[in-house]
């Protein structure tokens, strides 16, 4: 998996992040955290210039959620409807994702880039719901930006000192890949947290919840 990362990004360099982190921010199943943790440690190699990472991760995840937004916005439930079983998107998957954000509304676009699901559906999502295009713009590009400068920086300092004090042992990107799958766990695990409690609410405080979001704001 490692020598296929780095030989992805050895060959397209920015553009690999850039496209991978849009495309995963479209809705699209797409490996872009992962890209960017490996473009990060590859940075801390002389390899990549990190804020040539940074940078194509956060323009990356800015226009790639304003796409979805986009598409969520124009064509609403239909469009999840038909295409999303080909992206592993199912309705059920959507509607839970749909009512956490209902409930929550525009900043939790932030949050969203943290966490797995989230992040593949904040922007259609937010479309759909017809939230306003400048909130949803300001906290998708303040959450691009913690999370870009998070994952590349972050993955950029470890990766370089691990590898400096281990001399490369392999046992150095078991650290980097631990660290990153501990705060992974943890963010999934708050979000099925979250979601059981959502399930368990009476459907009087959903129905409430759902009439509040209908007729939402429009773009602008």
């Amino acid at each position: 998996m490692w020598d296929t990362l780095t030989g992805f990004l050895q060959t397209y360099g920015y553009v690999a992040v850039f496209v991978s982190i849009f495309l995963e921010s479209t809705g699209l199943p797409f490996p872009g955290e992962s890209i960017l943790i490996a473009a990060g440690i590859m940075a801390g190699h002389g390899e990549l210039n990190i804020w040539g990472v940074v940078g194509s991760a956060f323009v990356g995840g800015v226009m790639g959620d304003n796409l979805g937004y986009y598409l969520g916005h124009r064509f609403g439930r239909r469009f999840v409807d038909r295409y999303g079983k080909r992206f592993h998107v199912t309705p059920e998957k959507f509607q839970m994702v749909e009512e956490r954000f209902r409930k929550v509304g525009p900043p939790i676009v932030l949050v969203a880039r943290f966490i797995l699901i989230l992040r593949q559906l904040a922007g259609v999502v937010s479309g759909t719901l017809r939230f306003p295009w400048w909130e949803f713009l300001l906290f998708n590009a303040l959450g691009a930006a913690l999370w870009s400068g998070a994952y590349g920086f972050g993955s950029y300092i470890l990766g370089d000192r691990i590898d400096t004090y281990l001399h490369g042992s392999p046992w150095a990107y078991a650290a980097i890949a631990a660290v990153f799958l501990l705060f992974t766990a943890t963010t999934i695990f708050k979000f099925r947290k979250s979601v059981k409690t959502l399930r368990q609410e009476p459907d009087s405080a959903r129905s409430s919840v759902e009439e509040r979001g209908e007729g939402g704001p429009r773009l602008g």
